[in-house]
């Protein structure tokens, strides 16, 4: 397939702004007197507040993956960022240019991103030099894809929790199914095992492929609206969350977590449960739904 010099253009434009809007944010940020919040190794340690911003300005800025990065993963971190009315627009204007970005690579179909990861590499050098990127190898289009978080008001309250039972559900037939095992080594005898077992199944069968996704920190939030009244929100926080605050205030109540998720508590299994929890094609992550 040959790239569209069009939608090329289109992409590499939206990147150009993106790159604008993302020196510009960084700016604002290195600026910040705002309070700010990071986990730290241990409770005894104390990072000072250049440190703290100079810190979730690599955060923020993280655009780029080694080549011993998987792609597919994104870096995570949780915190909170004080954040006066300049910065919150910065901010607004570049998950605008990110959300362009977005909409122009996806314009492009999928199997072409390596190629436009690799021409717009070539052409941010600037940028890679101005946020200390050096040595860093392809543009990350999903941490680059990521909005900034960021709340409209303080909230009163911040928990934030691990949370390690997610997982993905991806409804699909039997037929599809069975193309998807006629794609794997079918002289493996588990794999004409399952091929068997699926034949007899009606080509229409819904079933669902279960994938487990990997641990996140969300943070709870709430503001009080009256005495005993409270406004929630919840979310996950793949990056530190801009909090807006005045010149005078402080960053809400909130907790720390250790840098690593907990051991998994086994969960007992729902009796209303519609999807069997035994894997029908376990080379798959395919599960029958109960009737």
């Amino acid at each position: 397939m040959v790239i569209s010099h069009a939608l090329l253009d289109d992409v590499i434009e939206a990147f150009e702004l993106l790159k604008l809007s993302l020196c510009f944010f960084d700016q604002e940020l290195s600026r910040s007197e705002r309070p700010v919040s990071l986990p730290t190794e241990s409770d005894t340690t104390i990072i000072t507040h250049n440190d703290a911003i100079n810190q979730v300005r690599q955060r923020y800025t993280d655009i780029w993956h080694s080549d011993q990065q998987d792609g597919r993963r994104t870096h995570s971190s949780y915190g909170l960022v004080g954040a006066d009315e300049n910065l919150l627009n910065a901010a607004f204007q570049l998950n605008i240019c990110k959300d362009r970005l977005r909409h122009t690579v996806s314009a492009l179909k999928k199997s072409e991103l390596s190629d436009v990861s690799q021409q717009l590499y070539q052409r941010s050098h600037a940028l890679a030099l101005a946020l200390n990127h050096q040595g860093l190898g392809r543009l990350h289009l999903k941490q680059c894809y990521r909005h900034i978080p960021q709340l409209d008001s303080r909230p009163d309250t911040i928990r934030f929790s691990w949370y390690s039972s997610g997982r993905s559900i991806c409804k699909l037939t039997a037929k599809n199914a069975m193309e998807m095992l006629l794609k794997l080594d079918t002289s493996q005898e588990h794999i004409v095992r399952q091929i068997e077992k699926l034949s007899p199944l009606n080509k229409t069968t819904i079933m669902a492929q279960i994938q487990k996704q990997a641990p996140v920190i969300r943070a709870n939030m709430a503001w009080k609206t009256g005495v005993k009244s409270w406004r929630r929100m919840a979310r996950n926080c793949p990056l530190p969350i801009l909090v807006p605050l005045t010149e005078d205030e402080f960053l809400p109540e909130y907790n720390h977590l250790t840098l690593t998720p907990p051991p998994e508590r086994s969960r007992a299994l729902r009796s209303d449960s519609l999807i069997d929890p035994e894997p029908f094609l376990p080379s798959l992550r395919i599960h029958l739904y109960r009737n």
